[in-house]
């Protein structure tokens, strides 16, 4: 919330996210922060699968394993107006090339009323 209350106009957030619980939140998650704080999210997940030399736990109950899990890529950008770009692969790194107008911040943040108050 800072970040848009300081002006922010975009925010990138850089991940590297595997598992189950997260995949299906990633497509919501950035749009639902553009919303609410009035800016641009650029959401970027790496692809691939990772697996290390030595076996290790990650405190999820699965017993000692060496693969990381898969990466599902699914980078996008979000707008302050909850639309967003079609998502990259979940498989393939790739480049994602997108316009953004600015100018939607302000628009969003005079036009909607759920915010808190700041000096702009």
């Amino acid at each position: 919330m800072m970040y848009g209350l300081n002006g922010a106009e975009i925010v990138f957030n850089p991940s590297a996210t595997v598992g189950e619980l997260s995949e299906p939140l990633w497509g919501i998650e950035a749009r639902n922060a553009a919303i609410a704080n009035h800016y641009f999210t650029v959401a970027v997940n790496r692809v691939g699968t990772e697996i290390f030399p030595n076996e290790f736990t990650s405190g999820n109950g699965k017993p000692a394993h060496k693969d990381f899990g898969h990466f599902y890529g699914s980078s996008y950008v979000a707008a302050p107006d909850g639309s967003r770009t079609p998502a990259l692969s979940r498989t393939r790194d790739g480049v994602l090339i997108t316009e953004v107008d600015l100018n939607l911040c302000r628009q969003t943040k005079d036009a909607w009323g759920f915010r808190v108050r700041d000096s702009g």
